[in-house]
């Protein structure tokens, strides 16, 4: 309210001021809309003064303004909260002016780490200008916020209930930043031009928060930079780096959309990625990035049979399942399994679902920058969502995940897959 008064009252002052009123300069007096000469008889040390002045106060507020809330950061991160966190409160005492309530959002760390599933957010740090010259293309690296730790294998990990705040990080913070798909720098999507507009307009969904690493040893706590000067001019011309004390993070795609890197980091045995990205024409780009790159940096392979994967490239069914070869890594490990979702329409969804589709050609892959989720697609994609999954996991009798795979591979072989001894089933 105070900005907007702010804003309303300096568009108003020149409109309504005397346009007969003089300005002293030096020994004469110009009126005030007398532009050019106020530019051309100005005293330099009244110049000097006042631009002195006006940096004092910029330099001021640089170091008392958090430059992760004065941006479209702060508002997406209140948004995001009260539709997915305070919605599910049958009773909230929110404010009448904002409808935002504290209690809507919790600490990461007050999230049972011992519940399952146990929760990692895949997040994205950005290098675009890094050293490294094999990452010019991806200009990210992997950076995860769980209840327990904050980091990235490279770098480290810090304590969550420590990291980026007095309290720790919260979860409506780690879930903004998650899904900041607007940002200046935006890993391998990112553009200079597009960069420096960006931060110009302040059009900033990412968030500055202390480097895990060594070079953080003395920011790592803290909610934001001390001063909002170098983090901007850092955005504006896509400096940043995992060098420097504080790291701009964004949206976990802008490294791996998937998050089955770091699933594959922590050698988990059976993985199930729901891949939900805007991909109209099928080319698979997500599944392909992580691929690539867990091949590239984890040395594991992933290798999909073609009689699994088959189905889904001829848009039969809506899964495939793949071996992940831990073992061409370490001879001690066994291998596990990926079973890979894709959404998809093949004729035998719910009839409401069918007349959504008729409506909405883009249906199930809308493009993400739609924001505005109306009642009848938020219905259509949770049901498509859970049509596609009673559909998989038809017969199945339940138990452990692994049981699951052996379920899917015997829904398009006929028979359980034989794995190689040692691996996983």
């Amino acid at each position: 309210a105070a900005v907007l008064i702010g804003l309303v009252a300096a568009i108003a002052a020149p409109t309504s001021a005397d346009p007969y009123a003089t300005i002293a300069i030096g020994s004469r007096k110009v009126l005030w809309t007398q532009h050019e000469d106020l530019l051309e008889h100005t005293y330099w040390e009244a110049a000097f003064s006042a631009a002195a002045g006006l940096y004092a106060f910029s330099w001021i507020l640089a170091r008392l303004i958090n430059t992760n809330k004065f941006s479209l950061h702060g508002m997406y991160r209140n948004r995001l909260i009260r539709a997915y966190l305070g919605a599910s409160k049958a009773k909230r005492e929110a404010s009448g002016f904002t409808g935002f309530v504290a209690s809507d959002n919790m600490w990461m760390h007050d999230v049972p780490p011992a519940q399952r599933p146990f929760h990692i957010l895949n997040i994205a740090l950005n290098v675009v200008s890094g050293e490294r010259l094999a990452w010019q293309q991806r200009k990210a690296q992997s950076f995860t916020v769980s209840p327990l730790h904050c980091g990235s294998f490279e770098l480290g990990y810090r304590p969550t209930d420590q990291y980026g705040g007095r309290k720790g990080i919260s979860l409506g913070t780690a879930m903004t930043i998650s899904g900041a798909a607007a940002s200046p720098n935006m890993g391998y999507h990112s553009s200079g031009v597009v960069g420096f507009i960006m931060t110009l307009f302040n059009a900033r969904l990412g968030s500055w928060l202390g480097n895990p690493g060594p070079a953080g040893k003395k920011t790592w706590q803290d909610a934001g930079p001390r001063s909002a000067v170098q983090s901007l001019v850092r955005e504006a011309f896509g400096l940043t780096t995992n060098s420097s004390p504080y790291v701009y993070l964004s949206d976990g795609g802008h490294f791996e959309n998937l998050g089955l890197y770091e699933m594959v980091l922590r050698r988990c045995r059976s993985i199930v990625v729901l891949d939900c990205g805007c991909d109209p024409c099928f080319g698979y780009e997500d599944l392909g990035n992580a691929l690539r790159k867990i091949r590239i940096d984890l040395r594991v392979p992933i290798e999909f049979d073609d009689a699994l994967i088959r189905p889904l490239r001829g848009k039969l069914r809506r899964c495939a399942v793949a071996t992940i070869r831990y073992s061409a890594v370490d001879g001690k490990l066994k291998d596990g399994v990926l079973i890979y979702v894709k959404p998809m329409l093949l004729g035998n969804e719910p009839p409401d679902v069918e007349s959504y589709a008729a409506s909405q050609c883009g249906f199930p892959h809308e493009s993400t920058a739609n924001q505005w989720f109306s009642e009848s697609q938020t219905e259509s994609y949770r049901m498509l969502g859970l049509h596609t999954v009673d559909e998989i996991c038809q017969g199945w009798a339940g138990g452990p995940l692994e049981d699951f795979g052996r379920h899917v591979e015997e829904i398009y072989l006929g028979h359980p897959k034989t794995r190689a001894a040692g691996s996983a089933a």
